[in-house]
């Protein structure tokens, strides 16, 4: 992408419009469109020779593809992502992509792999001091090591996702996590998930 002091070329603006236009077109839940509108984004920055366009717009293709359900598809567009992020050593590329793929995998139901890319994407946090982020992907490890099993990590990751939460003064995204704790020690005393709603009981 362009700085602020470069001179943007025409083509450079197309490519950056049908990207935005793709954006809007994903918050509205337009998939079709969405796909379509990346799609030609991603072939203009790549005939830019744009690599961080290119990686912005697979991520996003990525995301489409997972609100579409094709996880596999999702998958493939953000390791794209991952990849040109790597190369060209795109930290804030790398964490929000490590992220997804936690989502990903997640959602797929392969928690060990969700694990893995949430704590990859958490190392990355913590070195650029992103609390925020970091209490987020602390939030998702807390509901994958409760998917594991894994109740002690569970609750270690809950209580410092609160503490994170609250440290940003967020108290509503605090009280949901709280929730999700308290529906863990429930179910460590009573040895049931009868009567509650917690991680099992849904995809995040």
């Amino acid at each position: 992408m362009n700085t602020p002091d470069d001179a943007i070329s025409p083509e450079a603006a197309k490519a950056e419009a049908l990207h935005q236009s793709a954006l809007e077109a994903l918050e509205r839940k337009e998939l079709v469109a969405a796909k379509d509108g990346f799609t030609q984004a991603l072939a203009a920055f790549d005939a830019l020779g744009d690599d961080i366009g290119v990686a912005m717009t697979s991520h996003n293709l990525g995301l489409t593809s997972q609100e579409a359900g094709d996880l596999e598809e999702a998958r493939q567009w953000l390791e794209k992502s991952l990849a040109i992020s790597e190369r060209e050593d795109l930290e804030g590329g790398m964490t929000v992509t490590c992220h997804q793929l936690g989502v990903v995998a997640q959602l797929g139901e392969d928690y060990e792999a969700a694990r893995d890319w949430y704590v990859r994407a958490l190392a990355l946090e913590e070195k650029s001091g992103n609390v925020v982020g970091e209490a987020k992907t602390s939030h998702q490890l807390g509901i994958v090591c409760h998917l594991l099993g894994d109740l002690p990590a569970a609750k270690a990751w809950y209580n410092r996702a609160i503490a994170g939460f609250e440290g940003v003064g967020d108290a509503q995204t605090a009280a949901t996590t709280k929730k999700l704790l308290d529906y863990l020690s429930d179910y460590e005393r009573q040895g049931s998930h009868e009567g509650h709603e917690g991680p099992c009981s849904r995809h995040q």
